[in-house]
Order: C-alpha cells, then sequence, then structure tokens
C-alpha cells in the first residue's frame, strides 16, 4: 500500500492528495535532515591534526552498518593529502564488522594489512533499518500535524467550553515521534574509538 494510502487510512484526513503528499515531503525532508537520509552514505572521519588518532584500532558508526549491503573504506595517509597515491580501499578482510555493525576493528594481517586505522578514513556504507521505520515515523508525525485544529486542544457541548492549546504540546508530541524514530535509527555519523 503506498504511503499516502496508509496515511489517509491512519489519518482520516480528507486533505486532497497533492496536499497530503506536499505534507509527506516536508516531513520526510526533516527526518532526513535529523537522521541521515535512507539508503547509502559517505562519511569521512578522523583528526589529522591529532597524533593519537594513529593509534586507534576500532572505529565506532553511531547508525549501524547493514552487513549486507556494499561497504567501502578508504584509508588516506596522510589525511591532509589529496593525493590518490596516498588513499588505500580496504578489502574485506583488513577490517572486521563487530557489535551488530557498531564497530570496524583494523586487521593486521589482511591485503592490506594494518595495526591501526590512518588518519582519514572514509567509509561508504547503508545504515541498518528496520524495514518501514520512516513511513511508520512520517504517519505519526502527520497524526500529530493534522490533529492541530488551529489552537483548539477539546470542546465539550452542554454549556459549551472549549481549552485552547500552547502550541508546547503540539511540539512535545512531535519531538517524541522524533526521540522514537532516534531509538530506532541512532544519530548520524560516525566516530573513532
Amino acid at each position: 500500500m503506498a504511503l499516502i494510502d496508509r496515511v489517509k487510512e491512519r489519518t482520516g484526513a480528507g486533505l486532497p492528495d497533492s496536499e497530503l503528499q506536499a505534507m509527506i515531503d516536508s516531513i520526510t525532508a526533516e527526518i532526513d535532515a535529523r537522521f541521515g537520509p535512507a539508503g547509502a552514505v559517505t562519511v569521512e572521519i578522523g583528526d589529522v591534526t591529532d597524533p593519537c588518532s594513529r593509534d586507534l584500532r576500532t572505529l565506532r558508526l553511531n547508525r549501524p552498518l547493514d552487513s549486507s549491503q556494499p561497504i567501502s573504506i578508504v584509508e588516506i595517509d596522510p589525511g591532509w593529502s589529496g593525493n590518490a597515491a596516498n588513499t588505500v580501499t580496504l578489502a574485506a578482510n583488513d577490517y572486521r564488522v563487530m557489535h551488530g555493525g557498531r564497530t570496524l576493528a583494523r586487521l593486521w594481517d589482511g591485503d592490506n594489512g594494518q595495526q591501526h586505522w590512518a588518519p582519514l578514513v572514509r567509509i561508504t556504507y547503508t545504515p541498518k533499518e528496520a524495514p518501514g521505520v520512516r513511513d511508520e515515523a512520517v504517519i505519526r508525525l502527520m497524526q500529530v500535524d493534522l490533529s492541530d485544529k488551529g489552537g483548539l486542544k477539546s470542546e465539550r457541548a452542554g454549556d459549551y467550553s472549549y481549552t485552547l492549546t500552547t502550541g508546547v504540546e503540539r511540539t512535545d508530541a512531535r519531538e517524541a515521534v522524533f526521540s522514537w524514530l532516534n531509538g530506532l535509527l541512532g544519530a548520524g555519523g560516525m566516530s573513532m574509538a
């Protein structure tokens, strides 16, 4: 089922498809801005000015990698170099994926074996994500956005009364969805361990 149809079914929205699609696109862009785009990402890590970075044997990924997808790791030594001769593309036997895809250990007995990582490492990988988790976040955010009745929080018919929202509740509800998504995706990027 298409995402727009799932949104209609779960929210009961009566807006035109073009308006719903614009809202979906906006929310998707916001998710991508916070967590990085879905699919393969490229990250360069390392501190070429820190001599201690040469002593690192493991790299930590904030978003675990999907080992069933292609992985490309390039070491650049010296890190400040733009010369292609100073880059080495690692083979699969030059590193080990550990801790559910969150840690990369450098192996010394591979094709390009070294005991430590180079001062600058470029990795291209696909972060591991549960299927449909971004779509679920879009639907939950659409529910929050579509439930906003222009500041009206509640109404009562007998002896008519109403309560207005402060805007904080909507923001808190949206942030709760982003916190839930962060728990599943993790923050973007990669750091040296």
